[in-house]
């Protein structure tokens, strides 16, 4: 595998996902935030944790990307393969820490069922994207 176009198409995938992220969490459930973090006398995130939190994501992105790629052998079709990918890893971090969230009461229902909603629509379709442009830079279409 090659490395280029799997990074490529990580930070593509990784920049969609922070980009609905920042969707998400900023404006969809901005006063939710705001409830929460005011209910457990949380500071305000820094702009360390933010910057952390964009390269997890990034991260996730080309992990999420590698994983579209290894799929290959089952889903021929890497466009299928990405949206595998971006299921799987919906469901093993949005929906089950969501989950898990939840269960400890450190998030509101509306927060999860809208988290988890979001990420099922956002990761497979950030993951589709980034796994088509890591094919098309491998040679894809030719």
């Amino acid at each position: 595998m090659k490395l280029f176009p799997l990074l490529v198409g990580g930070v593509v995938a990784g920049l969609i996902i922070v980009a609905g992220e920042a969707v998400l969490n900023l404006v969809v459930l901005a006063d939710e935030w705001v409830y929460l973090f005011s209910r457990f006398s949380l500071p305000q995130p820094t702009p360390l944790v933010a910057v952390q939190g964009l390269l997890k994501l990034l991260l996730l992105g080309i992990f999420s990307v590698w994983l579209a790629a290894t799929l290959k052998s089952a889903f021929p079709n890497p466009c299928r393969a990405g949206v595998v990918s971006g299921l799987c890893v919906w469901f093993l971090v949005w929906a089950w820490v969501q989950w898990g969230m939840l269960l400890a009461g450190y998030v509101t229902t509306y927060v999860a069922a809208i988290t988890v909603a979001w990420g099922f629509v956002e990761l497979p379709f950030a993951i589709w994207a980034g796994t088509w442009v890591h094919w098309r830079l491998n040679g894809g279409l030719r």
